[in-house]
């Protein structure tokens, strides 16, 4: 069959009611409760979750940029020096790392992360965009999808959760989100079996899975949601049901943060995508929306509160007071508490002292940890937070 083309194949009738629903809101809460791994060890890490020193370096050491003011200036100028040493001094491998690490990678550095593969070092995105293997992506092809004459020509495209493996997707729509975040826009063709689909493909098959979703954690979710759709945007899943990105929000901003994954902080972000996407719209930001933002400022806050002396965030995230001397925790609690407020606080909260500290403390841990094989994810979130630092700092 021709690239160009979508497959013809028969797909499995859907049951949709015929009557019109208000929007979906859960009725029950049935948060993910997922452990982290946590710690930095030399040597001895399992390939698969492990994140070595650079198999092929991918680029020149830089130096920082020149200081000039007092301590906001020079820390901005370590984020720069961190990042670049990261980027330039560790690297993956499709033969040895599975799409959890290699996602992980691109969520930090997008379209500038390589990764080294059968045919060479490449652009990890433009290597899986094109139907490059790794183990623990399969993407396969999804639900009909309507056109605007109600006619089904093109058909969606869909990953499946493969959770606790560290190999394949450990939460719904978490690759979608990732990719969201590297500006690709939705016309963006991706390749899979030799057929061709689109990001808008992937996204509307998402978008019918809503009702698949039986963690309720739309987490994920809610990040290509506020990329790519209007937050008044509203549309109908595979159950007949209406649903919208308001009712995915409050939905999200009622569920406890400690029961979720990585202390809540990936919820926050979720909903501090969806506030930061609302609000450059100039749309009104009362009700469920001021409720959310309430949830948001309320977890800056806490952040604040349980700091430690130290810089670091509290080893209970943002739930209570906690510190531990082992570097591999503060790297994962630091990094993801830092990539929440880089993405939702305000531009006075994210120069204030408490904030620069926290940044400082997280680019010492990651010098502290240069030469050690580190676990991907605590990694990659730590970078990917102080790229959202930078790029809110510039």
């Amino acid at each position: 069959m021709p690239r160009d083309s979508h497959p013809q194949h028969a797909s499995p009738q859907l049951s949709h009611a015929s009557s019109e629903h208000s929007d979906w809101r859960p009725s029950t809460d049935r948060p993910l409760s997922r452990r982290v791994a946590l710690g930095a060890v030399a040597g001895g890490l399992l390939s698969l979750s492990g994140c070595p020193l650079a198999i092929t370096p991918v680029g020149p050491e830089s130096e920082p940029p020149q200081q000039s003011d007092p301590e906001l200036t020079t820390v901005k100028a370590l984020v720069d020096q961190v990042l670049e040493k990261e980027y330039a001094t560790r690297g993956l491998s499709t033969a040895q790392n599975g799409a959890w690490q290699i996602f992980h990678g691109i969520l930090a550095y997008g379209d500038r992360f390589m990764v080294d593969t059968s045919a060479g070092t490449q652009p990890a995105l433009e290597y899986l965009r094109a139907g490059g293997f790794c183990n623990g992506f399969d993407p396969v092809i999804g639900d009909p999808l309507e056109n605007t004459n109600g006619d089904s020509t093109r058909y969606g495209l869909r990953v499946d959760l493969e959770p606790e493996t560290k190999i394949g997707q450990g939460h719904r729509d978490q690759w979608l989100a990732v990719i969201s975040q590297t500006g690709l826009p939705l016309s963006t063709p991706w390749i899979v079996n030799e057929y061709d689909f689109t990001l808008e493909d992937w996204m509307r098959q998402a978008e019918q899975d809503i009702p698949r979703n039986l963690e309720n954690e739309f987490s994920w979710t809610m990040i290509p949601l506020s990329i790519y759709r209007p937050t008044d945007y509203r549309w109908k899943a595979r159950d007949g049901k209406t649903y919208s990105v308001e009712s995915l929000l409050d939905h999200e901003s009622s569920v406890s943060l400690q029961q979720s994954a990585c202390g809540g902080t990936h919820r926050l972000i979720g909903i501090a995508s969806t506030l930061n996407k609302r609000r450059a719209e100039g749309q009104p930001m009362t009700g469920v929306w001021e409720s959310a933002q309430r949830r948001v400022d309320q977890g800056v806050q806490l952040a604040k509160a349980n700091q430690n002396p130290d810089g670091s965030y509290s080893s209970a995230y943002m739930h209570r007071t906690g510190w531990c001397r082992d570097l591999g925790e503060m790297l994962g609690t630091t990094g993801h508490v830092l990539e929440f407020l880089a993405i939702a606080a305000d531009d006075e909260t994210l120069q204030s002292p408490w904030v620069t500290r926290g940044v400082e403390r997280l680019c010492n841990v990651l010098q502290d940890c240069q030469g050690v094989d580190m676990e991907c994810g605590v990694l990659y979130h730590a970078l990917h937070g102080l790229v959202e630092y930078q790029r809110r700092m510039a």
